[in-house]
Protein backbone atom coordinates (compact mmCIF):
# COMPACT_ATOMS: atom_id res chain seq x y z
CA UNK A 1 0.00 0.00 0.00
CA UNK A 2 1.27 3.74 -0.75
CA UNK A 3 2.20 5.80 1.96
CA UNK A 4 2.30 9.16 1.10
CA UNK A 5 4.45 11.92 3.69
CA UNK A 6 2.46 15.57 4.33
CA UNK A 7 4.76 17.74 5.54
CA UNK A 8 4.44 21.23 7.61
CA UNK A 9 2.53 23.22 5.25
CA UNK A 10 1.79 20.44 2.54
CA UNK A 11 -1.85 19.05 1.12
CA UNK A 12 -1.73 15.65 -0.43
CA UNK A 13 -4.89 13.74 -2.08
CA UNK A 14 -5.36 10.28 -2.92
CA UNK A 15 -7.94 8.32 -4.56
CA UNK A 16 -9.39 4.33 -3.57
CA UNK A 17 -6.53 3.28 -2.35
CA UNK A 18 -2.78 4.23 -0.12
CA UNK A 19 -2.89 6.24 3.29
CA UNK A 20 -1.84 9.87 3.62
CA UNK A 21 0.24 10.72 6.81
CA UNK A 22 1.50 13.42 8.97
CA UNK A 23 3.98 13.99 11.82
CA UNK A 24 4.61 16.24 14.04
CA UNK A 25 1.46 17.59 14.79
CA UNK A 26 1.77 19.49 18.06
CA UNK A 27 0.52 22.89 17.84
CA UNK A 28 -0.09 22.13 14.13
CA UNK A 29 -3.44 20.58 13.01
CA UNK A 30 -3.90 18.04 10.64
CA UNK A 31 -7.07 18.05 8.46
CA UNK A 32 -8.51 14.96 6.70
CA UNK A 33 -11.49 15.33 3.92
CA UNK A 34 -13.06 12.02 2.60
CA UNK A 35 -15.60 11.21 -0.01
CA UNK A 36 -16.98 7.90 1.25
CA UNK A 37 -18.21 7.32 -2.62
CA UNK A 38 -15.71 8.19 -4.95
CA UNK A 39 -12.92 7.25 -1.62
CA UNK A 40 -11.26 10.50 -2.29
CA UNK A 41 -9.10 11.35 0.80
CA UNK A 42 -7.27 14.41 1.11
CA UNK A 43 -4.62 15.70 3.81
CA UNK A 44 -3.59 18.94 5.08
CA UNK A 45 -0.55 19.89 7.38
CA UNK A 46 -1.74 23.22 9.03
CA UNK A 47 1.00 25.31 10.67
CA UNK A 48 -1.05 28.91 11.79
CA UNK A 49 -4.18 30.33 11.75
CA UNK A 50 -4.22 32.86 9.55
CA UNK A 51 -2.04 34.00 6.20
CA UNK A 52 -1.27 37.91 5.48
CA UNK A 53 -1.19 39.12 2.86
CA UNK A 54 2.42 39.57 2.28
CA UNK A 55 2.80 35.84 3.26
CA UNK A 56 3.46 32.64 1.48
CA UNK A 57 -0.13 31.63 1.27
CA UNK A 58 -0.11 30.97 -2.65
CA UNK A 59 3.10 29.09 -2.51
CA UNK A 60 2.16 26.91 0.54
CA UNK A 61 -1.66 27.37 0.89
CA UNK A 62 -1.42 24.30 3.38
CA UNK A 63 0.08 26.08 5.70
CA UNK A 64 -2.34 28.47 7.06
CA UNK A 65 -6.33 27.64 8.07
CA UNK A 66 -7.75 30.45 5.77
CA UNK A 67 -5.76 29.18 2.73
CA UNK A 68 -5.67 25.02 3.40
CA UNK A 69 -9.33 24.64 3.77
CA UNK A 70 -10.45 25.72 0.36
CA UNK A 71 -7.45 24.45 -0.99
CA UNK A 72 -7.85 21.00 0.14
CA UNK A 73 -11.66 21.33 -1.12
CA UNK A 74 -10.09 22.48 -4.48
CA UNK A 75 -8.16 19.35 -4.74
CA UNK A 76 -10.39 16.91 -3.38
CA UNK A 77 -12.55 17.61 -5.31
CA UNK A 78 -10.61 17.98 -8.48
CA UNK A 79 -9.73 14.53 -7.71
CA UNK A 80 -13.36 13.29 -8.12
CA UNK A 81 -14.88 13.80 -4.85
CA UNK A 82 -18.18 15.47 -4.56
CA UNK A 83 -17.97 19.02 -2.33
CA UNK A 84 -21.42 17.75 -0.86
CA UNK A 85 -20.42 14.41 0.66
CA UNK A 86 -16.72 15.73 1.99
CA UNK A 87 -16.35 14.83 5.98
CA UNK A 88 -13.84 16.43 7.81
CA UNK A 89 -11.32 14.90 10.92
CA UNK A 90 -9.33 16.78 12.87
CA UNK A 91 -6.53 16.15 15.54
CA UNK A 92 -3.69 18.32 16.81
CA UNK A 93 -4.01 21.94 18.27
CA UNK A 94 -1.64 20.55 21.38
CA UNK A 95 -0.84 23.18 24.05
CA UNK A 96 3.31 22.26 24.06
CA UNK A 97 4.30 25.09 26.28
CA UNK A 98 2.13 25.23 29.26
CA UNK A 99 4.39 27.81 31.24
CA UNK A 100 4.90 30.61 28.56
CA UNK A 101 1.10 31.45 27.75
CA UNK A 102 -2.36 30.38 29.39
CA UNK A 103 -3.80 27.79 27.35
CA UNK A 104 -6.50 29.77 25.35
CA UNK A 105 -4.12 32.14 24.02
CA UNK A 106 -1.62 29.23 22.71
CA UNK A 107 -0.70 28.44 18.93
CA UNK A 108 -2.38 25.31 19.12
CA UNK A 109 -5.88 26.10 20.63
CA UNK A 110 -5.93 29.73 17.82
CA UNK A 111 -5.37 26.93 14.73
CA UNK A 112 -8.05 24.16 16.01
CA UNK A 113 -10.21 27.57 16.20
CA UNK A 114 -8.99 28.63 12.85
CA UNK A 115 -9.42 25.63 11.09
CA UNK A 116 -13.33 24.72 12.77
CA UNK A 117 -14.25 28.15 11.53
CA UNK A 118 -13.06 27.69 8.24
CA UNK A 119 -15.00 24.34 8.22
CA UNK A 120 -18.27 25.75 9.05
CA UNK A 121 -18.02 28.79 7.00
CA UNK A 122 -17.59 26.17 4.16
CA UNK A 123 -20.05 23.56 5.50
CA UNK A 124 -17.99 20.80 6.14
CA UNK A 125 -18.85 18.71 9.05
CA UNK A 126 -16.64 17.42 11.46
CA UNK A 127 -17.49 14.08 12.12
CA UNK A 128 -13.73 12.83 14.27
CA UNK A 129 -11.45 15.14 16.02
CA UNK A 130 -8.67 15.05 18.78
CA UNK A 131 -7.33 18.40 19.73
CA UNK A 132 -5.96 19.49 22.80
CA UNK A 133 -3.80 18.41 25.18
CA UNK A 134 -0.12 18.97 25.52
CA UNK A 135 1.05 16.17 23.64
CA UNK A 136 2.22 15.82 19.67
CA UNK A 137 0.17 13.37 17.61
CA UNK A 138 0.81 11.61 14.51
CA UNK A 139 -2.17 11.29 11.92
CA UNK A 140 -2.79 8.82 9.54
CA UNK A 141 -6.02 8.30 6.87
CA UNK A 142 -6.84 5.30 4.95
CA UNK A 143 -8.40 6.00 1.69
CA UNK A 144 -9.83 2.89 1.31
CA UNK A 145 -12.01 3.00 4.32
CA UNK A 146 -12.36 6.61 5.33
CA UNK A 147 -10.25 5.63 8.94
CA UNK A 148 -8.33 8.18 10.62
CA UNK A 149 -5.99 6.51 13.26
CA UNK A 150 -4.26 8.88 15.87
CA UNK A 151 -1.08 8.32 17.73
CA UNK A 152 -0.48 10.73 20.65
CA UNK A 153 3.20 10.04 22.12
CA UNK A 154 2.96 7.52 24.62
CA UNK A 155 -0.43 6.38 23.90
CA UNK A 156 -2.33 3.67 21.85
CA UNK A 157 -3.09 4.58 18.57
CA UNK A 158 -6.91 5.56 18.40
CA UNK A 159 -9.39 5.80 15.67
CA UNK A 160 -11.14 8.94 15.45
Amino acid sequence: MTEVFVNMGEIRVLRSTGVLTTVGLGSCVGVSFYDPITKVGALAHVFLAESRANSDRDALPGKYADTAIPALIDLAVKAGASRERLVAKIAGGAHLFSNITPEHLSVGHRNVKAVIEQLNIYDIPIIGKDVAGKRGRKMKLYVDTGVVIVTIIGEEPKQI
